[in-house]
């Protein structure tokens, strides 16, 4: 699989006004090589940050394959003429969400579903990762003060008005700590955010409506994130959801049946089986969706996800079996892109074990992992061991990270130091994922060899990933929950910061909070790639969670659909699903 870093392009903005799909630049940006060059391919390029918040740390996505076969040049599309009104899909996926509250998400179904029927303030772009307008037409930039301007008109699902009320409503409620959102670390840094979240002040000072179609977030110091992290706010009607509980808990018939500004809205919802959205007629987007309906259909096997596209049964997913590739090649009605490699696969381990926060016995489960024969045997020649917790691709990504070798000998060695294991440490995966299911296989084969019986844990998806965020585990499959970063490096804080949001394994480290703070409000990308460089080898050495190995997509779709992009945010082809339409003939 093609390693991007070396063709990649990032470029470095000074912006202070983003209209459109186009930018005034304030100054000249400056293009420089990622690392070397590769003229054979086509280089895009990724923003950084230069102004307080302004382009943040994106990268470029690796090039995306098709049938298995490494192109070069930009993500593939599915271009097809011209779009069409009609019609609908039903998209497999492995896993059950959890919630379709925008503001308890915190798993990439979760995430998926919710950017359906939710509308962000600002998107990233599937192919660049760049920040672009989405509810937002517009932003202005003026020292640590973003102005957003709303697009005119925009509705709710039930024909009611969006107004900037109703995204300060929303970011108020992401910081309010009752609400326990997984997402209120990538807002702390707005001016007056920790006085609300700690209940000392009643509201946000940063954040100031201006009228109906003009809100201003002024931060408390510089973020280099903040553009990115605007992506997780998907206004909630302020009208219908002011004083209600908005916690993950709730049970305000809202969330029943939810309103929301999203290309959808929704229809119905079966816990196991489909998700069903139609089109929403109030979209802002003229014209969009051009499908009529989407059916997310929860198939909690990978190798039946293969069978159901083979039988035409469903029209796409991005979770078949890799097992099932050359099946899926072969068959003239799909599309198989192979994207690149996100941050990897491994285990994440609750510190309120006090075994397990011995770091003696995690890098003795690393050692005692021979991920380069896993990768031989599981992965299907599409995967490979991994590294640490930022993906291959990312700009920070430290190339001179030295993982834990296979090392039984040194295992014994680091397990004798922290004395016997005690008896029923239960080592969690998601059902019908057969990667992770190996996984677990081999790490309870490796233990077993050095006298440690684990408890081996297979249960349905949104049940494990409740289970981890409630820190009621106590060994479980990263990314279930994700434990290291793919676009923004600036999310490894909101897992492994002291009081991060999404830290699930309680891990702390002062020194490496310091590092945060400092990364945080870094405008500068050498120095960012520099004090990145510094986390990615703390992280590695105490391992709060293990980086074992890159797990391999297949990204499938039916020929007849046109207008995705592949891309490796949440849901991949699916990302930006109003632009998909069925191809005419």
């Amino acid at each position: 699989m093609a390693d991007w870093t070396e063709s990649a392009l990032r470029r470095r903005l000074t912006r202070r006004l983003f209209l459109g799909s186009t930018a005034a630049v304030a100054a000249t940006g400056l293009l420089v090589a990622c690392g070397g060059s590769d003229e054979d391919s086509t280089a895009t390029t990724a923003p950084s940050a230069s102004t307080p918040g302004g382009g943040g740390a994106a990268t470029a996505p690796a090039e995306a394959t098709s049938a298995g076969t490494e192109t070069s040049g930009s993500p593939e599309t599915g271009a097809g003429g011209t779009p069409t009104t009609g019609g609908s899909i039903l998209i497999g996926t492995l896993g059950e969400a959890g919630t379709i509250n925008p503001i308890a998400a915190s798993q990439s179904e979760d995430y998926f579903r919710c950017s359906l029927i939710y509308e962000q303030l600002v998107r990233l772009d599937p192919a660049t990762y760049e920040p672009k307008p989405s509810l937002a037409s517009q932003w202005e930039v003026n020292d640590l003060t973003f102005t957003f301007t709303l697009h005119d008109n925009i509705m709710f699902s039930d024909g009611s008005n969006l107004t900037a009320d109703d995204i300060a409503f929303t970011i108020q409620a992401m910081l309010d700590t009752k609400n326990a959102s997984p997402r209120q670390s990538r807002l702390m840094s707005i001016e007056g955010a920790k006085e609300f979240a700690d209940g000392s002040a009643t509201e946000v000072s940063g954040v100031k409506v201006v009228d109906p179609t003009t809100i201003e977030i002024t931060l408390a110091e510089p973020d280099a994130s903040i553009l990115f992290n605007m992506y997780y706010v998907r206004p909630l009607p302020k009208a219908l959801l002011e004083g209600k509980d908005l916690s993950k808990a709730s049970t305000d018939p809202f969330f029943q049946n939810p309103v929301g500004a999203g290309p959808f809205k929704f229809v119905s919802w079966t816990v196991g089986a489909d998700f069903v959205g139609e089109r929403n007629e109030h979209y802002y987007q003229e014209g969009k969706p051009y499908l009529d309906k989407f059916t997310h259909r929860t198939i909690t096997d990978s190798q039946a996800l293969v069978n159901s596209l083979l039988s035409g049964d469903i029209d796409g997913s991005v979770y078949p079996s890799p097992s099932g590739a050359d099946q899926l090649k072969a068959n003239a009605d799909l599309e198989v892109l192979v994207p690149p490699f996100g941050s990897p696969d491994g285990w994440i381990f609750n510190f309120k074990n006090e075994y397990l926060a011995k770091k003696e016995v995690r890098q003795a489960i690393a050692y005692a992992l021979d991920m380069e024969q896993f990768a031989k045997d599981s992965l299907y020649g599409l995967g490979a061991a991994g590294t640490g917790p930022v993906a291959p691709g990312n700009f920070v990504y430290d190339s001179s990270l030295t993982p834990h070798p296979y090392d039984m000998d040194k295992a014994k060695e680091l397990l004798d130091q922290a004395g016997p294991p005690p008896s029923g440490i239960k080592f969690m995966v998601n059902q019908g994922n057969v990667l992770r299911e190996d996984f677990l296989t081999l790490t309870q084969a490796q233990l077993s060899k050095l006298g440690w019986e684990i408890e081996p844990v297979v249960i349905e998806y949104a049940t494990a990933v409740d289970q981890v965020t409630a820190r009621s585990y106590d060994v479980a499959e990263s990314q279930m929950v994700g434990a290291g970063i793919t676009i923004d490096p600036g999310d490894l804080a909101s897992y492994y910061e002291t009081d991060g949001s999404a830290n699930y394994a309680g891990y702390s480290n002062p020194d490496l909070d310091k590092l945060f703070d400092e990364a945080r409000t870094t405008l500068d990308v050498e120095k960012q790639k520099d004090i990145y460089a510094q986390i990615q080898q703390i992280l590695v050495e105490d391992l709060p969670a293990t980086y074992s190995w890159y797990r391999p997509y297949l990204h499938v779709v039916k020929k007849k659909f046109a207008g995705y992009v592949d891309s490796n945010l949440s849901n991949g082809l699916f990302a930006e699903l109003e632009n998909v339409y069925i191809k005419e003939g």
